[in-house]
């Protein structure tokens, strides 16, 4: 009967020594894991002439390395992005036009978005400048009508220190301003 109890014993053991030895590979393979894998995102912007596109991506962590492939048949090697400041970050630059994916070696593949290129943002930014500075000339001359017609048209401020975009802007918002301040002026004078 000894040996029924010793059997029953080691068979009841048997299971709790050797499954931890079976998962040991595994619980330390899994320690080892890298962070987990992020999509990321990415855009593709055409530069101002539209001859080359700059591809820009954000959060491509724990992808084990990552391809750019162009609809074109161009492909360029990433590498690993987990490395970068900030990680998962990557910027090409003079690729030619087209759509363009990320496909990791790890993870699921990412199609970029494409957005304007500078100098359209520029123009829209440009007209909405002068539209604004028009609605703001026409209330600035007609108040300033009202008060006398003896006045000078009125003049936006002006700022300094500006970037080329911005006084770009700025001078698209002084002419709209001017504009409209001179017909609202004579409008009511």
């Amino acid at each position: 009967m000894t040996v029924n109890r010793r059997t029953r014993r080691l068979a009841a053991l048997f299971p709790l020594v050797v499954v931890p030895l079976g998962l040991g590979p595994a619980a330390v393979t899994a320690g080892a894991a890298p962070a987990a894998v992020t999509a990321g995102s990415c855009t593709v912007k055409p530069s101002d002439d539209g001859t080359t596109v700059t591809v820009t991506g954000t959060g491509f962590v724990g992808t084990r390395g990552a391809a750019l492939r162009g609809s074109s048949g161009n492909a360029e090697g990433l590498g690993n992005l987990d490395g970068f400041n900030p990680p998962g970050f990557f910027t090409r630059s003079g690729l030619p036009p087209g759509d363009y994916l990320v496909q990791a070696q790890v993870g699921t593949v990412v199609r970029c978005k494409a957005v304007r290129a500078d100098k359209e943002t520029d123009k829209e930014l440009v007209r909405a400048a002068r539209d604004r500075g028009f609605a703001d000339g026409v209330k600035a001359g007609k108040a300033a009508a009202q008060e006398s017609c003896d006045n000078d048209t009125p003049r936006p401020r002006h700022h300094q220190g500006l970037t080329a975009r911005q006084e770009a802007i700025e001078k698209a918002y002084e002419q709209g301003f001017l504009a409209g301040a001179t017909s609202a002026f004579d409008k009511f004078c």
